[in-house]
């Protein structure tokens, strides 16, 4: 999955896109990606509408987004984590969670 987003111009993959039948998620946050195994938003605030596109769809669909959120979620090594988020990073995290819950936008 690292290799997979490094190659790609898109900040996030699921773990789908490579065939991998697994909850997880890789976010590229600037220099290091962050793996997530069995992401969980565990709060959020700052309710907002955003349109978005999606590599499943073609076209923009709106749906409802969060300016901050909470995620506990697995490391690689599977000790448990949690983290904060806010702007794109956290609508791109929420986007995919969603995914892996199969909720497509």
């Amino acid at each position: 999955m690292l290799v997979s987003i490094r190659a790609r111009p898109r900040p996030r993959t699921k773990s789908e896109v490579i065939g991998v039948k697994k909850r997880m998620i890789v976010v590229a946050m600037g220099f290091l990606p962050v793996v997530m195994i069995n992401p969980e938003i565990i709060s959020k605030s700052g309710e907002y509408e955003a349109e978005e596109g999606c590599l499943s769809l073609t076209g923009t669909r709106k749906t409802t987004r969060y300016r901050d959120i909470e995620v506990k979620y697995q490391d690689p090594s599977f000790k448990w984590q949690k983290q904060k988020f806010s702007g794109p990073i956290a609508q791109a995290i929420q986007h995919e969670c969603d995914h892996i819950a199969g909720v497509i936008i």
